[in-house]
């Protein structure tokens, strides 16, 4: 695996740099967000380590134009903020994870493996994926779209949410079963980000020519189901 660590701390980043390098993994450090989005334009990595509070561009910015990019990994932003809204804002600019710092590199190393596993788990359920409606096909691996001739790119935690809704296609889903689905691990309650990402999601589909609001429905009451027929 190859990781990009964006971080200004000198000594954060080359204590990142020795962790990751002893576990087997190719290491990239930038101190900057404008060398990061450079270096993510350029070439693809496996997880991008990502500080919040950088000079200049903030990691929130970085993140942002990273998923505007063909940049498929998977992006873990370090934060000293530790609040539910700063978790939920880093969340929705494309995060996939977000830790607070000070932090234990063990429990950072584990969340890059959770992100790697999840990613191969996703690749693996493209073709099932795909299948589910007629015209609409799905490539999990490259997080790509592609009805009737136009295609978008989702971003992890979009495909993440799109394959979710797939896989229980037809089936009312509560925000909650959303939630502890794919954000259980960053703790808290706030189900508002379930939201968010539903209408990213909606967003992007719609750019497909594709009736979003039809495709996932809210069921008043209830949550949210997607509509395959």
């Amino acid at each position: 695996m190859t990781i990009l660590v964006v971080e200004d701390d000198e000594d954060i980043s080359m204590l990142l740099k020795r962790g990751f390098e002893m576990e087997g993994f190719k290491v990239e450090c930038v101190a900057t967000g404008e060398a990061a989005i450079k270096c993510a334009r350029d070439k693809p990595y496996d997880s991008i380590i990502l500080d919040v509070m950088l000079p200049g561009c903030s990691g929130l910015e970085v993140c942002r134009e990273i998923r505007k990019t063909r940049q498929y990994a998977s992006i873990i932003m370090l934060s000293a903020r530790d609040t539910v809204p700063d978790r939920i804002e880093g969340l929705s600019e494309g995060a996939d994870d977000y830790v607070v710092k000070p932090f234990a590199f063990e429990e950072l190393l584990a969340r890059v493996h959770a992100q790697a596993r999840k990613k191969n788990a996703a690749g693996g359920t493209a073709e099932t994926a795909a299948a589910v409606l007629h015209d609409l096909s799905f490539n999990a691996a490259l997080r790509k779209v592609e009805f009737q001739g136009r295609s978008v790119t989702l971003t992890e935690r979009e495909a993440d949410l799109l394959i979710l809704f797939m896989e229980n296609a037809g089936q009312p889903l509560t925000r909650e079963t959303i939630f502890k689905a794919l954000w259980a691990d960053q703790g808290g309650n706030a189900l508002n980000v379930v939201d968010v990402y539903i209408g990213y999601l909606r967003r992007k589909l719609s750019t497909l020519d594709i009736n979003a609001k039809s495709l996932i429905k809210t069921v008043r009451g209830t949550g949210f189901v997607f509509d395959q027929d």
